[in-house]
């Protein structure tokens, strides 16, 4: 055979015609084996496009919902730090009143001593 394209009859029994090529000296091809291949390759290609994008839909939920997580964690330790805050000044509050009714009554002894 040549090196052109030559269409060989199709096989008997099957019902549907078939294209064979035969390039050169090379075993035959069925084009509609290759037809066939190239549907289910792009079918395969259209699930994994629908599936790529439902992938990086439920990434960006993910990222939103890690986001809001890290809100409300970063929310409650600054509200539990600032409670700590709020409750060690009341109590220094309260360490500086007590420190001045001591002075006060300290200040009596002081009179006390002088007259002894």
């Amino acid at each position: 055979m040549s090196d052109t394209l030559a269409r060989t009859p199709p096989p008997r029994g099957t019902g549907a015609p078939t294209r064979n090529v035969t390039i050169g000296n090379s075993i035959p091809i069925d084009i509609s084996l290759l037809e066939d291949i190239e549907r289910s390759a792009e079918h395969l290609s259209a699930q994994l496009d629908a599936f790529l994008h439902g992938l990086q839909a439920q990434l960006r939920e993910a990222g939103v919902a890690t986001l809001a997580s890290v809100k409300l964690y970063e929310m409650a330790v600054v509200d539990g730090v600032c409670g700590e805050v709020q409750a060690c000044v009341d109590q220094t509050t309260t360490l500086i009143s007590r420190c001045d009714e001591m002075d006060k009554d300290m200040g009596a002894i002081v009179d006390i001593a002088a007259k002894v």
